[in-house]
């Protein structure tokens, strides 16, 4: 028995191995995705070092060790990256089209991170941070990263609903609630910056849930704004097993209508956590 789960679990490596293999031969000289690709790995060798230096973190900002939130979105930025790659690897649209995407995608990713490093590397917030001119010019050209990436995602979910992409039937419906949803969660974001903080009913930098800092005494915005933004992962993986699970049963169209289920009851409580933070409620009290 013993013997055999080894055996097992040298096949599974052997398989990632030959994935990782694989998407390193597609991406190395493909022009089209080089520059996301590029940038996602920027993202997990900033992880690893942000990883490392973690323990010896001793500065706090607003209640958590400083290294804590570059690291939180290195981890984010890469999903997002590898999810955005997989889109234009499917997708049927002019080489031109996709650079354009990638290039506008890694630069607001690029800008993104470099801002949240360095303000966290410097002792201070990155967000909604106007303490001196040179902040105000971070928090800005994050601000203005923010949009701009979701305009690429906009015109990205229009080419998929104009042309579709190489998967399965249900899982194009996965991956286009989840680019809508996803623009939720950007426009939730753009509440933030109109507020200019993320909690309701309390001041920043209160009292907040391991790692991610949710408020655990008012209302925060950032729930429903990360729950909106990992749509783009979280439904394509549902449509997938929709469409893959035999045990759910149906026809093509019966498992769309199983999609479209569990895309709205996503947007439910997006909805419910959206509004649960406006009233000043948290998550989780403590």
């Amino acid at each position: 028995m013993i013997l055999r789960l080894f055996g097992e679990n040298l096949k599974m490596i052997d398989a990632i191995k030959a994935d990782v293999r694989d998407w390193y031969e597609l991406h190395q000289h493909n022009d089209t995705t080089s520059a996301i690709v590029w940038v996602f790995y920027l993202q997990l060798i900033l992880m690893v070092v942000l990883l490392i230096l973690l323990p010896f973190d001793t500065v706090q900002i607003e209640g958590r060790y400083r290294l804590i939130k570059p690291l939180n979105f290195t981890g984010s930025f890469a999903v997002y990256l590898a999810t955005i790659v997989i889109i234009l690897d499917h997708l049927h649209a002019s080489v031109k089209l996709k650079k354009v995407i990638s290039w506008g995608i890694s630069i607001c990713i690029l800008t993104a991170i470099t801002c949240i490093t360095m303000q966290a590397a410097r002792g201070t917030t990155s967000h909604f941070n106007k303490d001196t001119p040179f902040d105000t010019i971070v928090s800005v050209l994050m601000d203005i990263a923010d949009p701009l990436n979701s305009v690429f995602v906009f015109v990205l979910l229009i080419l998929i609903l104009r042309k579709k992409l190489d998967v399965s039937p249900t899982t194009q419906l996965g991956f286009v609630f989840g680019l809508i949803i996803f623009l939720v969660g950007g426009a939730i974001g753009e509440v933030m910056v109109f507020k200019g903080q993320n909690v309701v009913g309390v001041a920043p930098g209160g009292p907040g849930l391991p790692i991610v800092n949710w408020s655990t005494t008012g209302g925060d915005l950032r729930i429903a704004h990360f729950l909106g933004i990992h749509a783009i992962q979280i439904l394509p993986i549902a449509g997938w097993l929709i469409g893959r699970l035999q045990v759910l049963g149906g026809s093509m169209q019966v498992k769309r209508i199983q999609v479209v289920v569990v895309s709205a009851a996503y947007v439910l409580a997006i909805g419910f956590l959206f509004m649960q933070a406006l009233n000043g409620t948290p998550l989780v009290r403590m």
